[in-house]
């Protein structure tokens, strides 16, 4: 038996000792496929600190929709790598930026379509002030943008998956 401590629900994994839920079908670090054979023996009654995380601590697989720990590389419930994103999004300067002009958040964001998307309908909104219809279009394209800018930020941080693309669903 290795000499580090693990819980009745912790195994390890045969190909890089890691620690893995005992739940989890792929490992976390290297994303071998556990089964019984590979896994090697647990030690019983070792009391862990409880691992469920929660809030900041956790994300969603963009394959299965599983939650997992933001700091795994690999879904324990699927196998597919995900997403590490190592630069936090500020909510607030996401904002900011797009209440200086509509798309700007969206840059930061790093969503340059939704970015030029925005901006090009702000430019038409400013174009149409003439017939002041661009007023009110100006508005709302800006409120979308602050909107947008800032639960994409939020979404980033928690590790979800947001489509660089223009969505209606508030």
């Amino acid at each position: 038996m290795l000499g580090t401590d693990v819980s009745d629900n912790m195994k390890k994994c045969s190909e890089c000792g890691n620690e893995v839920d005992d739940s989890a079908e792929f490992c976390l670090n290297c994303g071998t496929k556990l089964d019984k054979s590979e896994v090697i023996e647990t030690v019983q009654n070792q009391p862990v600190q409880n691992k469920e995380v929660s809030g900041q601590n956790t994300k969603f697989c963009s394959n299965c929709g599983s939650k997992i720990d933001v700091k795994a590389e690999i879904c324990p419930k699927c196998g597919v790598r995900v997403a590490v994103t190592s630069e936090i999004k500020s909510p607030f300067l996401a904002l900011i930026l797009s209440f200086l002009f509509p798309g700007f958040g969206q840059f930061y964001n790093g969503h340059s379509k939704k970015g030029i998307i925005l901006i090009v309908a702000a430019i038409v909104s400013i174009i149409l002030y003439i017939f002041l219809i661009g007023l009110i279009l100006y508005f709302l394209v800006w409120v979308y943008g602050l909107y947008d800018a800032y639960k994409s930020a939020e979404a980033i941080n928690n590790g979800m998956s947001v489509p660089d693309e223009i969505s209606l669903n508030f």
